[in-house]
């Protein structure tokens, strides 16, 4: 239910106002099979004049948070209604020489999150009531306020907007700390470490900060350290949900913990979650109450892919065509995953979201023979851009794949008898890049040139 911020954090100056952009880019989306799965990925696009976004949380109403830079590379907190993609909203920033950066949004649209000060020295912690206003959290009890309030992180909030993160006291060492509300000091937990995740039953899990590092669960006022798997020395907790479901890592593994919430005895027990073929680690981000859990498989921002746990499988999320890499930072109780990869084309980051639908059908790659893609000179100096599609037999004839030409909109093409073919007259000079974007996966992108 929530998740640790896996984005870069850009540090701009800003101001802004509440209000919707009308035109924003339009969201569009590829379909395509994992397995039995289907997989929907979203592109949420940028702001007018843009050159980045990212989708860091989502709640079950289904609204997206998140950042995107706009036409003056000053970054913005947009809301996007998850079932159309269309921004509804914008969070206001809290200090215009520092950026705020929304973590987690409840279902209440109440946000936690952290403002990075001074080159990312300084912190302080952030919520967001349900109209977008920012407020500073107050620090520990005791600690000097000008000291404090810039030596905070906030990371978590619930449903009964308790918030989770740290603070520092004046030696600079950090607290786990609860708020209760955002007026009020936070409650120490006991621990030298930063707390991440909160339930709706006021349990917490986070880090206890040392060599090694190892994960707690809190509640009822006492904490636990969460075992790592055998042989191994480091555990960390990322994410909790309301039917004892912890998400984290146990070195380079993704893990989780399963304990009774009703039964203060209870001992978390560890269980470890496969990495997806073709990777040595992953890490996860967030959980929902059906337990599905998301993250990452790979190195962030680099080679990595989103992944989703779903009763003890993993699924690869796979990237946007063309994109080389893609990270999931949250999931709702509706099954929606938000996260940020790469687009073809302009290869930024673009915020992503996924829907995946295990009712199984598609065409699986093992059902296509090749992908070939040529651009044939035509009479009078022409060309034509042809793709063929042949398949093993005439089983699918009469359904339908997509091609993406150029990072355009996808192609329907109706497959007729054992082959689809899509042919284009008169494309621009030079090289064009065509992928078969549902099935996705099947064959590498096509760059033919036509001159």
């Amino acid at each position: 239910m929530n998740h640790d911020t896996t984005i870069k954090l850009f540090v701009t100056a800003l101001s802004m106002m509440l209000g919707a952009i009308t035109n924003a880019e339009e969201p569009r989306s590829v379909k395509y099979a994992a397995g039995i799965s289907q997989i929907i990925i979203t592109d949420l696009g940028l702001l007018p004049g843009g050159t980045t976004s990212a989708g860091l949380a989502i709640n079950s109403e289904p609204i997206i948070v998140g950042l995107a830079t706009d036409s003056n590379l000053d970054l913005q907190r947009p809301f996007w209604d998850a079932n159309t993609g269309a921004i509804v909203g914008f969070a206001d920033n809290f200090d215009p020489a520092a950026t705020a950066v929304p973590e987690h949004v409840n279902n209440n649209r109440e946000m936690a999150g952290t403002e990075v000060i001074s080159s990312g020295r300084l912190f302080r912690g952030i919520f967001w009531n349900t109209s977008g206003q920012a407020f500073g959290l107050p620090p520990l009890a005791g600690i000097d306020p000008e000291f404090g309030e810039v030596h905070i992180m906030a990371h978590g909030i619930n449903n009964l907007s308790q918030i989770v993160g740290s603070s520092q006291d004046e030696i600079f060492t950090s607290h786990a700390v609860l708020w209760q509300n955002k007026d009020i000091a936070p409650i120490d937990l006991g621990v030298v470490g930063d707390s991440n995740g909160i339930n709706d039953l006021s349990h917490v899990v986070g880090n206890i900060f040392g060599s090694p590092m190892r994960g707690f669960l809190w509640r009822s006022g006492s904490f636990i350290q969460l075992i790592p798997l055998s042989g191994q020395v480091v555990s960390e907790a990322r994410a909790i949900n309301n039917t004892g479901l912890i998400a984290g890592k146990s070195n380079i593994f993704p893990v989780v913990w399963e304990y009774d919430p009703g039964n203060p005895g209870s001992a978390p027990r560890i269980q470890q979650l496969p990495i997806p073929a073709g990777f040595f680690s992953a890490t996860t981000t967030a959980v929902n109450d059906s337990g599905d859990v998301v993250g990452y498989a790979g190195s962030p921002n680099i080679d990595s892919h989103a992944v989703l746990w779903r009763n003890g499988i993993a699924i690869e999320l796979g990237v946007w065509p063309g994109g080389h890499y893609s990270v999931a930072n949250g999931i709702n109780n509706l099954g929606q995953i938000v996260g940020t990869g790469t687009v073809a084309g302009d290869n930024l980051d673009h915020a992503l979201m996924w829907t995946v639908d295990e009712g199984g059908g598609g065409i699986p790659c093992e059902d296509l023979v090749s992908f070939q893609v040529r651009c044939k000179p035509t009479g009078g100096g022409g060309h034509k851009l042809q793709a063929r599609l042949p398949l093993t037999d005439t089983s699918h004839s009469g359904e339908q794949v997509t091609m993406t030409v150029d990072d355009g909109d996808p192609i329907p093409v109706t497959i007729n008898g054992d082959r689809a073919q899509l042919s284009i007259n008169n494309p621009a000079p030079g090289q064009h890049t065509v992928v078969l974007t549902d099935p996705a996966g099947c064959f590498p992108p096509s760059v033919p040139s036509c001159n």
